[in-house]
């Protein structure tokens, strides 16, 4: 019996979808080029990097196409319709991405352990970075040049660049950027549950939900409110907007955080409180509930980003002029002299996060709101 070894559909381990015989199939789907995407960390600088995948359909349009991640990343890349398998870095498949011959290796990640793995795999073609035998994190590609100077100069960085980091990536790998979006793709069922979700926590007649992404990565810990703030500003928005619910939203980190802004708004049913370590592809889904999204430049940002909630974008640490809201946001900037820094701590007596002040997010909520939430009259 005859088989199409370079069909997207076969594996060779059991019949494809269709379940019928190469031979004569309709369905056969020959790849041209087999291209390897290596992302590992962190979660939304992964989430990040799939605004790649349309400009690399563009130019290779018959391109199977493996993503390298971790384990916990996993959740943000499943169901993705570019995305033709995953491996996990960080077991036994790697041994498996060792063995396979690409075509083409888009390495994001600026890292040791990414470095490392994007030296060992086997493709005709590399591009991004990777690691030299001293340890020492090289561009691969002349295109890679800029967005690795940018790494290593706070001045080009901070203050000269103007490029977002989607753009960057997708000038680093030579492919075309038409500023394309990031690809989260939920399921149909998934769809149906942030329906069924959504229902219960508005289910006492509220008109919609702001979702306030109340954390961030414990390696950042300025790039949220105190919790003083946070119920401040809670306490605004339902004053301003007593029709509309505020939904917490947050991982298992902001647990506590959350509990007491809940507990300062006990009595409040329209401050809701969503559940924290239920999992990463959970919290996308709570978070989906929403109709609009208040967020640092975190994970629940790029979340928000991918799923194409209205948002409302605050930077501190981090550089502004980096993150595209792709014409869906606001995006303030802290009020401190000493913003972008990229610090993980700080001795200055007032922090960026108490430098956003909540006028200036009640003035961009009522933006959103008339821009792209509020039916015109």
């Amino acid at each position: 019996m005859a088989y199409n070894f370079d069909c997207r559909l076969f594996s060779g381990y059991k019949p494809c979808v269709h379940k019928r015989d190469c031979a004569g199939c309709p369905h056969y789907d020959p790849v041209k080029e087999r291209i390897c995407i290596l992302s590992l960390e962190a979660m939304g600088a992964v989430l990040r990097s799939t605004c790649l995948l349309p400009a690399i359909k563009r130019r290779y349009p018959n391109s199977h196409i493996t993503w390298i991640t971790l384990k916990n990343t996993k959740a943000l890349l499943d169901n993705n319709p570019y995305i033709d398998r995953i491996l996990l870095a960080d077991t036994t498949a790697i041994n498996t991405a060792m063995h396979l011959q690409f075509d083409l290796l888009f390495a994001v990640d600026k890292s040791l352990e990414a470095g490392a793995i994007a030296q060992r795999l086997q493709a005709k073609e590399k591009r991004g970075f990777g690691l030299d035998g001293n340890g020492v994190i090289v561009p691969l590609n002349p295109e890679a040049a800029y967005q690795y100077d940018v790494g290593l100069n706070d001045e080009l960085k901070f203050f000269i660049n103007q490029k977002t980091e989607t753009q960057q990536i997708t000038e680093t790998m030579a492919l075309e950027w038409q500023r394309d979006p990031y690809i989260l793709q939920l399921t149909a069922a998934e769809e149906q549950e942030t329906r069924r979700r959504r229902e219960g926590l508005i289910g006492g007649g509220a008109r919609g939900i702001i979702g306030y992404n109340t954390g961030c990565s414990l390696l950042f810990p300025y790039k949220k409110f105190t919790v003083e703030r946070s119920i401040e500003l809670i306490q605004a928005w339902r004053q301003a907007w007593p029709e509309w619910a505020v939904a917490l939203l947050g991982g298992p980190e902001d647990t506590e955080r959350q509990r007491l802004m809940k507990q300062a708004f006990a009595n409040d049913p329209l401050v809701l409180n969503t559940p924290t370590t239920e999992g990463l592809r959970s919290g996308v889904l709570w978070m989906n509930t929403a109709d609009m999204v208040l967020s640092a430049c975190s994970l629940g940002l790029h979340i928000a980003i991918g799923l194409k909630k209205p948002s409302i974008a605050w930077f501190g640490v981090s550089c502004i002029q980096e993150i595209d809201l792709y014409d869906r946001g606001v995006k303030l900037q802290s009020d401190v002299s000493c913003s972008p820094c990229w610090k993980k701590s700080c001795d200055k007596p007032v922090k960026c996060y108490d430098q956003v002040s909540v006028a200036r997010i009640l003035s961009a909520t009522s933006e959103l709101m008339d821009q792209h939430i509020l039916p015109k009259s």
